[in-house]
């Protein structure tokens, strides 16, 4: 069992070699620079204005370098304080003083005292030409520039570029826009006029497909008519969707969609997509390595092969294996073999266009806490492609399980019994077959290193009997995450998940295999890997059995600290109902006085696959009662499942009772690759 005392020390040797203050020393002529502080900002936040300043502050970190001060820098400093003032309206700004405080021996602190003064305010704004473009005035939208606005050199050129955007996009594709500005500091104001001459406007034509050899031409052409149609208005954003659609295809290095000479008799401009062909086959391999503080740590190797045009037609195959040792570290420590072989086939435009099939066959060999186990897992899918940002995926699932080395309170007199995991199982054979739809849209900026945007997901399955084998259920797990900006460095991230598995006039608990469970990295950090969970206590171990519902979420604070390197504030919740045959019980997650909490911190090292994530994650107490021990004052396992039977030895003699609560280590240690959400 994870030992608190072990994840204390283990954190406090994090800290010691990852933080400390920087103590570097210069010289009487180039100290360190330990600050550079900004004063008298209100109109530009500070951070705003050290960016852009050559003079910068020693990091607060052992690895980070020792800035030296550079006094001719620093006065081209002044100048550009100035400049970026001028350039968001503020013309009577000036620096007053730039100081350097002594900060120790061979140390500054630089101080730039800074005048704003008053803004330069826009008092005309003028739009003309527009008038022979009806089409494109009724999209313009407001402008990022208005009368009584701060004039900014930003909002000044964003105006053009909105207005000439709408115009291409509307079918005027050689639109030009002129702009004109008067700039009177001594009164404060600002006249801004942009002259519009819209030319011709033109539809899209024909499509041209150049630079391939394998793929074929209508096949590219297929997928660029999803957003360039001939006949329609032209807009560069169709352009970019159409370049976009194609890149999708998966089988280019390159792909440029753009357009030709304009045909001015008959008004169409025809679209040109230029492709370069990657390699169609690619062969990987490596090692990995998995450590999960002192619960389980495994070594695996992983080899892998893709053909993304077998047998032409963008057909796909893919085979991935991954091979290695697993330990898991309980009171009744396992260690063994674990495997998972892949194979899977999809085949673009199978149905229609815009339906594709797909076949996945998994084989695997793993390792749980409560039993071993191997598996055969089938899914038929015909994803749909609607739209990039959208997934539609129905699919029939077929999951067999066979376990073994069950977890299991001894009972000598009774051979042949079998454990709770193996609850409505046929002997050790478990089987789930279902029909399942993912629905989702995905409006993140970018997936790996996520700074704004919003993520929905909704699973619905819908289980069913085959003879003797299999459950009748219905589960839905809809999930959102969202992401909000707050400044260049800072992310406020958030995540909710509710899961259901309600069982359809069964008796008896749903195999172990699809009930939920909570806790990790990707879950509830207070806990590790599927530790928040009914358990039950089986041959001296805690075993978690799942439950019926799943309610889980997180809000965190990302920010940079130096360099690749991030730090995260985090408050995590979730809990797990019982496992049981009722069809209501799920919804018992729902009470938000049965969520338990955690509260930590993580660090980040970015890489381009995703960050090195190290999470401190520290359950919140519940009861703070005088005279409670502190390892009581937190929350329990959500059940006990067993509480109050019989604990036996080998020999059948009672040797004691199952206790009716279950308290894990209030402070969990994960590392892995990858943002939790």
């Amino acid at each position: 069992m994870a030992r608190p005392h072990l994840a204390l020390l283990a954190l406090a040797l994090v800290l010691a070699l990852g933080s400390g203050c920087m103590r570097a020393r210069g010289t009487p002529d180039e100290p360190v620079v330990t600050a550079l502080e900004i004063r008298g900002a209100k109109a530009l936040a500070p951070d705003t204005i050290r960016k852009r300043l050559a003079t910068q502050a020693s990091g607060r970190y052992a690895w980070d370098q020792a800035i030296r001060l550079d006094p001719d820098a620093l006065s081209v400093d002044r100048r550009r304080v100035e400049a970026l003032y001028h350039a968001n309206g503020y013309y009577d700004a000036e620096v007053k003083d730039v100081r350097l405080v002594p900060d120790g021996k061979g140390r500054v602190k630089v101080v730039i005292e800074v005048d704003e003064g008053a803004p330069v305010r826009v008092t005309a704004l003028d739009v003309t030409g527009l008038d022979d473009t009806p089409d494109a005035r009724a999209r313009l939208g407001k402008l990022p520039l208005s009368v009584g606005d701060v004039f900014t050199v930003g909002g000044y050129d964003a105006v053009k570029a909105q207005i000439l955007r709408t115009l291409r996009n509307s079918g005027w594709a050689n639109a030009e826009v002129t702009q004109e500005a008067h700039v009177y500091p001594p009164e404060h104001g600002a006249e801004v006029r942009y002259a519009v001459k819209p030319g011709q406007r033109f539809k899209f034509g024909p499509i041209f497909v150049a630079g391939t050899a394998a793929i074929p031409r209508d096949r590219i052409r297929d997928q660029a008519l999803d957003a360039v149609k001939p006949g329609d208005w032209y807009s560069d954003e169709a352009l970019a969707k159409a370049q976009t659609r194609v890149f999708d295809l998966g089988v280019f290095g390159g792909v440029r969609v753009t357009r030709g000479t304009p045909d001015v008799q008959r008004g169409v401009i025809p679209v040109v997509v230029a492709v370069r062909e990657a390699p169609f086959r690619t062969i990987r391999a490596g090692p990995g390595v998995g450590v999960e503080a002192n619960t389980r740590w495994d070594v695996h190797g992983t080899a892998g092969w893709t053909n993304r045009n077998f047998y032409g037609d963008l057909r796909r195959l893919q085979l991935d294996l991954r091979v290695g040792y697993a330990w898991i570290f309980r009171a009744n420590a396992k260690q063994g073999p674990v495997g998972l072989a892949t194979t899977e086939f999809s085949q673009p435009g199978a149905v229609s266009r815009h339906i594709d099939a797909a076949v996945r066959l998994e084989l695997e060999r793993g390792l749980e806490q409560g039993y071993d186990f191997y598996s055969e897992r089938l899914r038929f899918s015909f994803p749909l492609r609607i739209q990039r940002r959208w997934t539609l995926v129905p699919s029939y699932n077929l999951e067999v399980y066979q376990l073994f080395n069950v977890a299991e309170n001894p009972t000598p007199s009774v051979p042949g019994q079998t454990g709770p995991q193996l609850q409505n199982c046929q002997g050790t054979v478990c089987l789930l077959s279902y029909l399942e739809q993912r629905v989702g849209w995905d409006g993140r900026n970018d997936p790996i290193n996520t700074r704004k945007g919003v993520f929905v997901l909704t699973s619905f399955q819908e289980g069913f009997r085959l003879g003797r084998y299999g459950y009748r259920y219905l589960r839905v797990v809809p999930e959102g995450r969202f992401f909000v900006p707050l400044s260049e460095g800072v992310v406020l991230a958030a995540r909710a998940r509710v899961g259901a598995l309600i069982p359809l006039t069964q008796s008896g608990a749903p195999p172990i295999v699809a009930r939920f469970m909570a806790g990790g990295p990707q879950s509830m950090r207070g806990y590790y890997t599927n530790r928040l969970s009914p358990m039950m206590l089986l041959n001296g171990d805690w075993i978690p059995v799942g439950g019926n519902g799943l309610a889980d979420g997180s809000l965190e604070l990302r920010f940079d600290i130096s360099g690749p390197i991030g730090g995260a504030v985090f408050l995590d919740a979730g809990n797990v109902s019982k496992p049981t045959g009722v069809p209501s019980e799920w919804r018992t997650v729902l009470d938000p006085t049965l969520l338990q909490w955690a509260t930590g911190f993580g660090v980040r090292y970015r890489t381009p696959f995703g960050p090195v994530r190290l999470d401190v994650g520290v359950q919140v107490p519940v009861d703070w009662a005088p005279g409670v021990s502190f390892p009581h004052r937190f929350p329990t396992v959500p059940s006990v499942e067993n509480a109050g039977e019989p604990i036996k030895d080998s020999t059948g003699a009672v040797i004691g009772t199952v206790p009716l609560e279950h308290r894990e280590p209030w402070i969990a240690i994960h590392l892995s690759l990858g943002e939790a959400f």
